[in-house]
């Protein structure tokens, strides 16, 4: 929406330098331009259906694992986080400054810059990923995890050349003086999550295209590092997008 707004600011300026230079102008030029904020309309009618999808969402009666809806991921619009039935969280996306979504939607495009996410736990703990960007272009992309207001532990993004002609994404969180691995191998693949080279928890998207996500532990002795590894795997569909 926001890309199809700026679209159309600039070329309203530049024929009405035309206008003014030359002293014409071309109406199906001018019909083509109207066409950007009518689309931008449309986008906005279903980024708030996408938005209330992810607000109202609440799990199936068939729903034992953990799970979440995440449709839209540009705003800070709240996200509701289940275990089973009972929610256990609500989660959202934050930025630092006002200035960044306006940036994040017009320039860069795929949402992946100041990309912050907030956990608000119904036992009442506040857990963040804050990002820490030493280079506006630098692909690794670091966070640091704040539980209350502590450092507790940091997350990196794994893009190399190697994962690439893999097609696989990755990403690494350190926390506890653990280190948890999340890897996938592209759009509609499950995500393992490995501890010590052993998979410990697995997450996927319940049907390609669709918005729900579905994340379980399938190693019990991880039980106490539960929350951070489901916390870590809905970072990780932010920043890839599986």
């Amino acid at each position: 929406m926001g890309k199809l707004l700026f679209f159309f600011i600039i070329g309203t300026i530049g024929m009405t330098l035309r206008f003014f230079i030359m002293g014409e102008l071309e109406w199906n030029q001018v019909f083509i331009l109207l066409l950007f904020p009518i689309g931008a309309l449309v986008v906005w009618f279903i980024h708030r259906w996408m938005v209330r999808r992810d607000v109202n969402y609440l799990p199936s009666n068939t729903d034992e694992t953990w799970n979440t809806h995440m449709g839209e991921r540009y705003s800070t619009s709240p996200k509701q986080l289940y275990k089973g039935k009972e929610k256990v969280a609500v989660y959202r996306r934050f930025y630092q400054h006002r200035w960044q979504h306006i940036v994040n939607e017009v320039v860069e495009g795929d949402g992946n810059w100041y990309m912050n996410l907030s956990f608000k736990l119904v036992a009442g703990e506040k857990v963040e990923f804050v990002e820490e960007r030493s280079s506006l272009f630098k692909n690794n992309t670091d966070w640091i995890i704040m539980r209350d207001g502590v450092s507790v532990g940091k997350v990196k993004t794994e893009f190399s050349i190697k994962n690439a002609a893999k097609l696989k994404e990755a990403l690494t969180v350190e926390i506890d003086d653990k280190v948890i691995y999340y890897q996938s191998f592209g759009i509609g693949s499950a995500t393992d999550v490995l501890i010590d080279g052993h998979v410990v928890a697995k997450g996927k998207r319940s049907e390609v295209l669709r918005s729900k996500y579905h994340f379980e532990l399938v190693d019990d002795g991880y039980a106490k590092h539960e929350e951070v590894l489901v916390m870590g795997f809905i970072l990780f569909n932010y920043v890839h997008k599986q």
